[in-house]
């Protein structure tokens, strides 16, 4: 192909196709360029959910799993997925569901299998400094097949067959994470290596708000010949013109070169000029998701903007900068989308949706005779005051709204310049449930000066409104490079450290989330203090809307009769007395159980419960106290009652 693009590991996103490299590939082949994608980051997850890697997981982990509880954790992990691979395969590969997990157990387990593959490996390293990560990039680039973890020549391995399939002219990497660059670095120097004729080319939102320390860093220079730092579409199209040779790599516009101090030349597309998405080269249904779905986006950027934090949001503040696509555009997109590829529901993934917009363009979309379902992210908007705007949403097919939510107090709300107003709060997610749209948040806290008092209001905010919502994530607050907190911290009183360690989310979010400078706000409170805060509000509030509530945390009806006897289900486990005693006093005689799904470990004292020997899966109710615990297990998906009539001498 003219030109190959590439999504690198490693970040969570699997649930569709990333936008970047679809969009790119549509208008490449709209304008009679040759393009082919391929999405690294799904292809390795596929990869490592598979016998030879997990066996190796399992195998690293057993020599310490006797007396050690994690790594009796992860070996257990590594030899459940082992035992139900055939089912996480079908699912994920095939989205097939039925099994003795059924849908959403396989994905989870899936997941969380892999994440244990990938324990320590290269991929998952989190970084301190981007000099950090340079030294090690270099380096590894260096190294022998044989000397690199599994995950890594796993990926070296998936390099070398794409490239040995083709010669592109040019090698695009689309980084969107802060945990995609060191990765994305290593895949460059391969392939500089493999295929030292293609002209290699990093772009995403990562290289917009990092290209000054990027472009300076060794293994840039040493591999990669243009940062993109725009919209790729007009970029890649006139680099194929200048290697036709119809104009002069230098006039190339949206590319800034390691070796040149050249500001990068203006773009004149836009958004609207955009192609439709095109994922053609890409196991669309292959996904890491319960069931099958695909994305869109109406704009760039946010037509708010303002939002002192946001790095997505702040680069639409230039002249220009946001850009919305027509509602015709839109619907062309979702119809093209949904026809094409059969799929029942599309997620519009913008930073922050124009839901008038949305609006119309799914107008259109009905009238056209498709009826898809989608997801919206967005504030907690002005317009959703009207409950006959939300009641439209959903009969328009919007089953899904995403928002951010940091505070209750408006002074802070002031202060990020969000320009939304708590006392509408109430309001709005009462119209959003009451229309019967789901509605999940991301919460963020570590806000400026907030006070004790500010985080316990907005705490009880939540709560109390814990039976309508989901939380997808908490976070604190990172000032990233290009926002406007980044780049006016006095302002907002706040002071940055620019010198030392980056800072991230690690306890938090994967691989640290977002990364930026260490922040303080002279009297306000220290970092360890406002993770507390979050911390209780994770542990306090407990969001129904969440579906990976784990069963014991939801809301049921009545407790229901005790359970006299129970088996434990397939991919609950009891914990051997050498782990278990590392995890509770050995005085405290009670048995364990690890619940490899959900990822709880329930305690059961042996007084009122007991573990048939010879079985190890069969719980017998000692105790009254012991039938009420084996009732609230069944509720938690841990055990299955079993009828006192199936138990007839020597069964199992």
């Amino acid at each position: 192909p003219d030109v190959l693009l590439l999504f690198p590991p490693q970040t969570e996103a699997r649930l569709f196709p990333y936008l970047s490299l679809p969009y790119l590939t549509g208008y490449l082949r709209r304008a009679g360029r040759t393009a082919r994608q391929a999405d690294l980051n799904l292809e390795l997850f596929h990869h490592l959910l598979a016998p030879e890697p997990l066996r190796h997981a399992q195998e690293r982990h057993l020599a310490l799993a006797r007396t050690d509880m994690k790594s009796w954790y992860r070996a257990a992990m590594a030899e459940t997925a082992r035992r139900f691979l055939p089912e996480l395969r079908s699912q994920v590969l095939a989205k097939s569901g039925g099994g003795t997990l059924g849908a959403d157990r396989a994905v989870r387990l899936a997941n969380q299998a892999v994440e244990v593959v990938l324990e320590e490996s290269f991929l998952t390293r989190t970084w301190p400094s981007l000099r950090t990560l340079d030294e090690q990039v270099r380096q590894t680039a260096a190294l022998p097949m044989s000397a690199l973890d599994v995950p890594t020549a796993t990926l070296r391995r998936l390099v070398e067959r794409t490239l040995a399939d083709s010669r592109p002219r040019v090698i695009g990497l689309s980084i969107a994470f802060f945990s995609q660059i060191a990765p994305a670095l290593l895949i460059a120097a391969w392939a500089r290596a493999l295929a030292p004729e293609a002209r290699i080319w990093l772009g995403g939102q990562q290289v917009m708000l990092r290209q000054d320390d990027l472009i300076a860093l060794a293994s840039v220079r040493d591999a990669v010949d243009a940062l993109c730092v725009t919209a790729g579409e007009e970029p890649l199209t006139r680099a194929l013109d200048a290697l036709d040779g119809a104009l002069p790599e230098s006039e190339v516009p949206g590319v800034r070169r390691p070796r040149e101090d050249a500001q990068p030349r203006p773009v004149r597309t836009a958004f609207r000029d955009a192609a439709t998405p095109d994922f053609d080269d890409l196991p669309v249904r292959s996904y890491v998701a319960e069931d099958f779905q695909l994305a869109v986006v109406s704009c760039v950027g946010c037509y708010w903007g303002r939002c002192v934090f946001c790095s997505y949001g702040n680069r639409s503040l230039p002249q220009g900068a946001y850009q919305q696509g027509t509602p015709g555009q839109i619907a062309d997109a979702v119809e093209h989308t949904v026809r094409t590829h059969g799929v029942d529901f599309v997620a519009i993934v913008d930073e922050n949706t124009n839901l008038r917009l949305v609006t119309q363009a799914m107008r259109e979309v009905r009238r056209r005779g498709v009826r898809v379902t989608f997801s919206t992210r967005n504030r907690l908007e002005s317009v959703l005051l009207d409950p006959g705007f939300c009641r439209e949403l959903a009969s328009l097919g919007c089953v899904l709204m995403s928002v951010g939510y940091e505070t209750n107090a408006q002074r802070l709300l002031d202060r990020m310049d969000k320009g939304v107003r708590a006392a509408d709060y109430q309001t709005i997610i009462d119209n959003v449930v009451g229309a019967g749209i789901n509605l999940r948040l991301s919460v963020m806290g570590g806000l400026f000066d907030e006070t004790e008092e500010e985080a316990v209001e907005s705490r009880r905010f939540l709560g109390s409104n814990e039976d309508k919502i989901g939380i997808d994530v908490l976070q604190l607050m990172v000032a990233e490079p290009g926002t406007l907190l980044a780049s006016h911290a006095e302002d907002y009183g706040v002071r940055l450290d620019r010198t030392g360690a980056l800072a991230g989310n690690p306890e938090l979010n994967y691989l640290g989330g977002r990364h930026g400078y260490p922040l303080s706000v002279p009297g306000g409170p220290e970092r360890d203090e406002s993770l507390r805060r979050l911390l209780d509000t994770f542990e306090g509030v407990r969001p129904q809307g969440n579906d990976a509530l784990p069963p014991h945390l939801r809301r049921r009806g009545a407790p229901g009769e005790p359970v006299p006897r129970a088996r434990l289900r397939p991919w609950v486990r009891p914990v051997p007395a050498g782990p278990a005693a590392a995890m509770v006093d050995a005085d405290r005689n009670v048995t364990l159980l690890a619940d490899l799904v959900w990822q709880q470990v329930f305690a059961l004292p042996r007084a009122d419960v007991a573990v048939e020997e010879e079985d190890g899966t069969l719980l017998i109710a000692r105790t009254d106290s012991g039938g009420a615990r084996l009732r609230r297990l069944a509720a938690a998906d841990a055990v299955v009652a079993v009828p006192s009539r199936h138990l007839v001498p020597g069964s199992r």
